[in-house]
């Protein structure tokens, strides 16, 4: 699908069916399909994957500090949905998430958190954790075989699958010169990392709507102690993943979700 909001694009897959949408948000680096599998897991369910700017098909956004960024992204998604809506979102698109169920409290019947970028300030340097995290996925490389074969063993491709190959490649562009590299650029990742490291804790502590936080076994303890008391009446679950849930473990993360989706207010998962 292709939306335009104020002169930018953004582009996303959807799973048409019924009940409340539900609206994701891949994190830096990613794309809507990545959440390709657990979007299948949800049965009958309206699901919306956005390509974040830059990102997928998505052109770049004119700001990428997350409030005005997260403006966008609500706006650019009532061209799709009109009522009520459960954002979701993985790392920094669920740091965005939580922003839009905060501004826009009236559209967010749920919020689902997949291992979100802490809503407090970050204190590692962007461009440091840019080059550790994503640097061996930003090329270029002589040809897609072994651009594929260069990032398959990386933490957020573990399990590689079919899937994970379709969502790299929705990442990876031909350069000038021929060659494979990534579609965003690692001074656009750096920008996107700074802003996403600000502190907007103040605007998460709002969020009113019921939350679902969906929390790698590694990333428990600074989740509990930064993310889990901004939203102190959201339910939790913990599953063995690295941060990247959708290809660290699909199978649990999409059992959970789904449990939490079925159950509604009445279920307090695993760790609540």
């Amino acid at each position: 699908m292709r939306l335009e909001e104020g002169g930018t694009v953004i582009t996303g897959i959807e799973r048409r069916g019924s009940g409340t949408p539900i609206v994701l948000l891949h994190g830096a680096g990613g794309n809507a399909l990545w959440f390709k599998p657990l979007m299948a897991a949800l049965g009958a369910s309206r699901v919306i994957a956005l390509d974040m700017p830059g990102h997928g098909g998505s052109t770049d956004a004119p700001s990428w500090e997350v409030e005005p960024l997260a403006e966008l992204i609500f706006a650019a998604s009532r061209h799709l949905v009109s009522g009520p809506v459960i954002w979701g979102g993985h790392s920094w698109g669920g740091k965005l998430a939580a922003m839009i169920a905060a501004l826009y409290p009236e559209t967010a019947q749920g919020l689902l958190l997949l291992d979100p970028t802490p809503g407090s300030f970050v204190p590692m340097p962007a461009e440091m954790f840019v080059d550790v995290t994503f640097g061996a996925e930003l090329g270029p490389w002589p040809s897609l075989e072994v651009a594929e074969n260069s990032v398959r063993n990386l933490p957020q491709y573990s399990n590689w699958n079919e899937d994970l190959k379709r969502a790299f490649e929705r990442g990876v562009v031909r350069g000038p010169d021929g060659m494979p590299r990534a579609r965003i650029s690692r001074e656009t990742l750096i920008a996107v990392c700074s802003a996403a490291g600000k502190d907007y804790s103040g605007i998460i502590r709002a969020v009113s709507c019921r939350t679902f936080f969906v929390v790698s076994n590694e990333s428990l303890a600074w989740q509990k102690q930064i993310n889990f008391p901004l939203i102190p009446n959201a339910a939790w679950a913990v599953i063995k993943s690295n941060h990247w849930l959708m290809s660290g473990n699909p199978g649990e993360l999409n059992r959970a979700v789904e449990g939490w989706l079925t159950a509604g207010e009445e279920r307090v998962p695993a760790g609540r």
